[in-house]
């Protein structure tokens, strides 16, 4: 899951955007418009997104897209819920969690098929597997989701989670690391904070996955169920939008330079044009190793391995197995590939 960490620009804020009360927004004669929440400030995460934009893959669906910044992370299951946006980007931990809550999302396909939370380290730290993190310090971001996941890491390794320090220096992953405040840093996206530990220093990486935790969908597009079953403008909207995203996916596959055309206009500021081209060269080797069963099509995910995922949660107190909905939800339940492009 993506934690408030992206260290080359701040969010900002538009709740008075969020706050129109149409449903779907003006729609004029030709295309509909769509709101789209994104998790954070557009990044090369999202490079299936603006390329899609870019080539007018949605406009040549009659799709009016505008994309939306949140005001935090926790918006995206809310405002889709509540019909205050028509679909959001989130992720996979999250959109369970959603449901164990009653709120009304669904997955509709992903973005980022695979986790990105890893573990980064300077080479020079000796840290090349789980078990080297026996009295080592290791700093988050602060979200219990990742102390969690660094208990069950060290537990599996064979060591006591208990001697290894876990400081939160919230959004100061990167500057930890290089000032030698700790030994590691968990929570980072090698494609993006990874690269830019890379220009100072040589790294290290461990994917959550190498670490032996379940896979997992970092970035998911969701969507209200209830307004899919019941609607068939939105729902057709819906697979508009997957349809011209899955171009987009595509076309980025396809020409790099022209995922990085896409994104510049959207990260000036935030990233230099060399770092951001390494960046997106680095999310399109992730996307072209497929989901967790190497299914390289855009969106697809196994309900299955959300099943099982969702079971990891509840077994390591991500979900509460005895009360509420939570010790009900089925992560199955939290997917569907039924609105991807055939």
């Amino acid at each position: 899951m993506k934690t408030l960490v992206r260290s080359a620009a701040l969010l900002v804020t538009v709740a008075t955007t969020l706050s129109l009360t149409a449903c779907g927004g003006a729609e004029d004669d030709d295309t509909v418009h769509t709101r789209v929440l994104l998790d954070w400030n557009p990044n090369p995460d999202h490079l299936a997104l603006y390329t899609a934009e870019h080539t007018g893959a949605y406009d040549d669906r009659g799709l009016d897209v505008e994309f939306l910044l949140p005001g935090n992370t926790a918006d995206a299951a809310k405002d889709v819920s509540l019909g205050r946006a028509d679909l959001a980007v989130s992720y996979e931990t999250d959109t369970i969690l959603a449901r164990a809550e009653g709120l009304d999302v669904i997955n509709v396909g992903a973005l980022i098929p695979t986790p990105l939370n890893s573990l980064i380290t300077k080479a020079s730290s000796g840290i090349t597997a789980p078990a080297d993190l026996a009295g080592k310090s290791v700093a988050t971001s602060g979200l219990p989701s990742q102390q969690t996941t660094l208990n069950y890491i060290a537990r599996k390794a064979g060591i006591d989670p208990g001697s290894i320090t876990m400081p939160n220096v919230q959004q100061n992953l990167n500057q930890a690391l290089l000032s030698d405040q700790v030994d590691a840093i968990f929570g980072a996206y090698p494609n993006i904070e990874g690269v830019e530990l890379a220009r100072r220093t040589d790294v290290t990486t461990l994917t959550a996955a190498e670490m032996g935790v379940p896979s997992s969908a970092e970035l998911v597009i969701i969507a209200n169920p209830t307004r899919l079953a019941d609607d068939e403008a939105y729902a057709d909207r819906v697979r508009s939008f997957l349809a011209a995203t899955a171009e987009g996916h595509d076309a980025a596959l396809q020409d790099a330079d022209l995922a990085v055309d896409a994104l510049t206009p959207e990260t000036t500021g935030a990233y230099d044009p060399d770092l951001l081209a390494k960046m997106v060269d680095a999310t399109l080797d992730i996307l072209r190793k497929g989901n967790s069963d190497g299914d390289t099509t855009f969106g697809v995910q196994n309900p299955q391995a959300w099943s099982e995922y969702a079971d990891w949660m509840r077994d390591n107190d991500l979900l509460d197995a005895s009360t509420g909905t939570n010790a009900l939800v089925n992560g199955a339940d939290a997917t569907t590939n039924d609105y991807l492009p055939e």
